[in-house]
């Protein structure tokens, strides 16, 4: 699972140096400024998400806090597609983006869980 947090990376990369980019190719136009600058902070938000996980990659709680602020991330999406019909493709766009990597984290906290579980075996001192 440790492709999870340098794709992140890399994504905020992107969103943060080219905020123009990504939408374009995907939406067919270019954003206005005031969601630009939005997209700006949202990439420096995937930066900083990836690094913290980056430290401690193999900790379940990480991943699932995570998969939380993906989902919220998600949630206030949808949200601003409902109210705003101008940003509406590129929220709900962006709310994919969020769900998807809001199901890698918690497939990332699982996995780790797993990993490190002790079996029962062990645990009941049966050898």
């Amino acid at each position: 699972m440790r492709v999870l947090e340098p794709f992140r990376a890399g994504y905020g990369l992107c969103q943060l140096g080219y905020p123009q980019e990504v939408p374009g190719i995907v939406l067919g136009r270019r954003l206005d400024s005031r969601a630009a600058a939005v997209v700006r902070v949202l990439g420096a938000r995937h930066l900083l998400q990836a690094a913290v996980l980056g430290l401690a990659p193999a900790s379940p709680m990480l991943h699932r806090c995570g998969s939380v602020v993906d989902v919220l991330h998600s949630a206030s999406m949808v949200l601003l597609a409902v109210f705003d019909r101008r940003r509406r493709s590129a929220a709900l766009a962006d709310a994919v983006v969020a769900g998807v990597f809001a199901a890698a984290e918690l497939r990332a906290a699982r996995h780790y869980v797993a990993a490190f579980r002790v079996p029962t075996h062990r645990r009941q001192g049966i050898r």
